[in-house]
């Protein structure tokens, strides 16, 4: 699917899942080199960067992530700009760039598109931006998520949150991974669209502006990293206390019931002379005896807060 803008002179050409003929037939539009073809319809695993005279490419990946599985997979989206057009490609549905074809659509319906930043540069700047903006938002579903886990924690709910806490992690390490390996790349791109073959020097100021959503995201993802280690460590610890509990309260019961375990296997033996045994109330007598050791050995173990 082909969606075109025009703002004055600048165009911006998004491709959503294009067929070989649609790509084709935008890059010769717009006169781009056949090796770039080849990179768009083939899957790029890492992020590039490449400058030409005329045009910039560019392939990044964003991080989408599904918080109730706990998974993180990427969208790649290949991004050229010239001075008078930009080209997006994708292979499958990216939230952003739909909600701002929507914007887009509006302002032309109503007629706001003519401002004096609606072209060029400011375009690209438009698109980068609520990409970081998109992932921000994935973050912050994430910060959601971790105040949950902190509940659970505090409620009693140490086991279960093991795994949520471990997935949450994971989810933010991709994020973390994923912005880091941007950084140079996007850095050269911008700096190439400052050259005087693009926008000039007044595509400074949106530089600066996408680097900062960027740095914005970055920030948050490794504010709620920490937040995130400090959640495992501190579920870590009242698991420790949890199963410390536990054996005091099972040495505790092995400590009561062994002293009645030793009494019944005494006068269980079978032995002429044994005491007590053969009293009219043997039994009462030696039932007593372990009541009250029992009562003696519960009443020191609570003192000892084994039970």
């Amino acid at each position: 699917m082909i969606t075109r803008h025009e703002r004055k002179s600048f165009s911006w050409v998004d491709l959503e899942a294009p067929t070989k003929e649609e790509l084709h037939g935008i890059l010769k539009e717009f006169d781009i080199d056949p090796e770039i073809e080849e990179e768009i319809v083939a899957p790029t695993p890492y992020p590039l960067v490449a400058l030409f005279p005329r045009y910039t490419f560019l392939v990044l990946h964003f991080p989408t992530a599904n918080i109730a599985t706990g998974d993180a997979r990427s969208q790649e989206i290949d991004i050229l700009v010239g001075k008078n057009f930009m080209i997006t490609a994708r292979y499958e549905l990216v939230g952003s760039i739909q909600g701002l074809h929507k914007v887009f659509e509006a302002e032309e319906l109503v007629g706001t598109e003519s401002t004096s930043r609606s072209e060029s540069g400011f375009l690209v700047e438009r698109v980068l931006r609520r990409l970081y903006s998109a992932m921000s938002e994935e973050v912050e579903q994430t910060a959601r998520a971790l105040e949950r886990i902190e509940k659970d924690i505090f409620n009693g709910k140490e086991h279960t949150t093991v795994r949520a806490i471990s997935e949450v992690g994971r989810i933010l390490l991709r994020f973390d991974t994923t912005l880091t390996r941007h950084g140079e790349p996007l850095a050269v791109f911008l700096r190439a669209l400052e050259g005087p073959d693009f926008f000039g020097k007044k595509f400074a100021l949106s530089a600066a502006h996408i680097e900062a959503e960027r740095a914005h995201v970055a920030g948050l993802v490794a504010s709620f990293r920490a937040v995130a280690r400090e959640l495992r460590t501190t579920n870590d610890s009242l698991l420790s206390s949890s199963q410390n509990n536990a054996m005091k309260t099972f040495t505790g019961i092995t400590v009561l019931v062994l002293p009645l375990s030793l009494i019944a296997g005494l006068f269980g033996m079978h032995v002429k002379h044994a005491p007590i045994l053969g009293h009219p109330f043997d039994f009462w007598l030696i039932l007593s005896m372990m009541l009250v050791i029992s009562i003696f050995l519960f009443i020191y173990l609570r003192y000892r807060k084994w039970l």
